[in-house]
């Protein structure tokens, strides 16, 4: 059982999928919250469900880690470039 399990769990049908695709998925599951998963616990498959989350979490962690990355490098080009600027 845990061998099927695992040979399920290694065919992930949403790191094949594009951009564009997984962007629009992921939308409509970010704006149908509760009852998205509910439906697609029930509709697929328990772990098609589970692989969505953890693909829809490394996303929101993948975008948070470059929007403070940006964050950063905006705060730094304004402390360096206007720093002598506004010090005088």
């Amino acid at each position: 059982m845990q061998d099927q399990d695992k040979a399920a769990g290694e065919h992930n049908p949403l790191k094949n999928m594009g951009m564009i695709k997984f962007w629009a998925i992921s939308t409509i599951v970010y704006l149908t919250f509760p009852l998205s998963l509910i439906v697609s616990y029930f509709a697929f498959d328990p772990l098609l469900t589970k692989q969505l989350v953890a693909a829809l979490i490394q996303d929101f962690l993948q975008t948070l880690l470059v929007a403070i990355g940006v964050l950063i490098v905006l705060i730094w080009a304004i402390f360096h470039y206007l720093g002598p600027i506004v010090a005088g």
